[in-house]
């Protein structure tokens, strides 16, 4: 019975990750949602993934052109990493939903492989961020913090007012009661 139960766990983990896998890669082939209005520029910028910070910015049409030629850059093999990831994926699908015992050293293997394409992902990302802050000026780049200062001081605001309110008092957790 307890074989399976395990099994039919698997199966279902199995699957689940298969329908994520799609709404993923059905995420990925999406448009991206249309620009807030005004001037902004899209791409990857530091860890977030956007270029807010680079948003309002009063960069030259030689700054534009060097910007724009490292994002294009960036952009290059993008898809054939996202294409790799997904065969590394259904390989363990594969894994996970084959009869007989799961075989954890390829496990390991294709696990290993997924997390040095994100890790390169990060890398290239930083790449990006480096030579986008070699081209700034020390004004420009005292503006983009000022700006991202403002931008973590306005989520922080916004957290707190989406925070759930805390427990009317002698309702709180477990053994914070009465004690009789």
């Amino acid at each position: 019975m307890f074989k399976k139960t395990i099994l039919a766990v698997t199966v279902m983990a199995g699957l689940s990750a298969a329908a994520a896998q799609v709404h993923v890669a059905q995420a990925h082939d999406m448009p991206p949602p249309p620009p807030p209005a005004g001037p902004r520029m899209h791409g990857g910028w530091g860890m977030r993934g956007g270029m807010e910070v680079l948003a309002g910015l009063n960069l030259t049409p030689a700054q534009h052109k060097q910007i724009h030629a490292i994002m294009q850059a960036a952009r290059q093999g993008k898809r054939d990493d996202w294409k790799q990831e997904g065969a590394l994926h259904q390989q363990i699908r594969d894994l996970l939903l084959a009869p007989g015992p799961v075989d954890r050293a390829k496990l390991a293997s294709l696990t290993q492989q997924i997390e040095t394409l994100h890790r390169a992902n990060i890398d290239r990302r930083l790449d990006v961020a480096v030579k986008i802050h070699d081209i700034l000026t020390p004004a420009q780049l005292a503006d983009a913090k000022a700006r991202e200062d403002k931008i973590r001081a306005l989520r922080d605001q916004l957290d707190a007012l989406m925070a759930p309110p805390p427990p009317p008092p002698g309702e709180g957790a477990p053994g914070d009661g009465d004690a009789e």
